[in-house]
């Protein structure tokens, strides 16, 4: 079934805020976009608190991160029931392709590592979710995802450790040298938006970012 535009950005968004920032607040400030919930109700600070609880709580149980590792095993086969336990007490307006993608997801996961018991769909689905944030720069919501990203939220500036940290994770996926994705970064529309930032930073003598 057709997955509108701005749901198609509001969940590579939430897959980036999710796994590169770990921030469920911003995964919940997402569900307008993704259509789950309207506007005036996700504006109510009872309903927002309530649901970034609950969604911390979910990503708790669905979350496994091995020891060592950079990005976190998703359970897609709990991801169901745990989207149909949170749904009633916000009323939730889930399409038909919500769910639907999500079991697939869940089979898909599952012939994969029939083959190779290795295989980690979170490992192909987070390089495309960075990539298309860098490349969609010309959306709002993807550029407010890209400055979210990037900037340190107790300084406001552009973060020099996140933006290795966001190059070391592309790189580390691709199994591409770090020049190469940096390169590949400054092409896009988002990452040149970045450099004129950060040198616009410097000049200003605010000081470097972390």
């Amino acid at each position: 079934s057709h997955v509108p535009v701005q749901v198609r950005e509001g969940l590579v968004c939430a897959v980036a805020q999710l796994l590169f920032a770990r921030d469920t607040a911003k995964v919940a400030s997402l569900f307008g976009e993704l259509m789950l919930l309207p506007p005036a109700k996700l504006d109510e600070p009872a309903t927002r608190a309530a649901l970034e609880a609950a969604l911390a709580r979910a990503a708790s149980k669905l979350l496994d991160y091995p020891p060592g590792a950079a990005l976190p095993e998703i359970r897609f086969d709990a991801l169901v029931g745990e989207v149909a336990a949170i749904a009633p007490a916000f009323e939730f307006e889930l399409p038909p392709y919500f769910l639907n993608n999500a079991r697939a997801l869940a089979s898909l996961e599952g012939l994969a590592r029939a083959a190779d018991p290795t295989f980690s769909i979170v490992e192909s689905i987070y390089p495309f979710a960075l990539t298309t944030i860098l490349a969609g720069d010309a959306s709002p919501l993807m550029r407010r995802t890209l400055d979210d990203l990037a900037t340190d939220p107790a300084t406001g500036r552009l973060s020099v450790r996140k933006l290795r940290s966001l190059v070391d994770q592309l790189a580390a996926l691709s199994r591409k040298p770090r020049l190469a994705v940096t390169l590949d970064v400054v092409r896009t529309r988002g990452g040149r938006r970045v450099i004129r930032r950060l040198a616009r930073q410097a000049l200003r003598g605010r000081g470097s970012a972390k």
